[in-house]
């Protein structure tokens, strides 16, 4: 039995100045690929950690996840941020 896995690739441009700044901290035999996961990775555990950090207003919670659900590119669920439009 064949198992084919195919993954698609994409390019992208950056600048000299970026991609120096990448080769520091990428790991040895380590992938851009595997190295943007990780950075994303640490992104999303250290945004994460702050939820809950601040006392908000019910308006100001409705303004920030309103901004944040309107952003393209992904779609957010409350149920990956949490419930910031909780009875405060």
């Amino acid at each position: 039995m064949y198992i084919g896995i195919h993954m698609t690739s994409k390019n992208i441009s950056i600048t000299e100045e970026v991609y120096n700044k990448l080769m520091k901290i990428k790991r040895e035999n380590e992938s851009f690929s595997e190295l943007f996961l990780r950075l994303l990775n640490i992104q999303k555990i250290n945004i994460e950690k702050t939820f809950g950090a601040w006392k908000l207003s019910k308006r100001e919670k409705t303004e920030i996840w309103d901004d944040i659900s309107n952003r393209s590119g992904r779609s957010w669920e409350k149920s990956e941020l949490g419930d910031i439009n909780d009875n405060s």
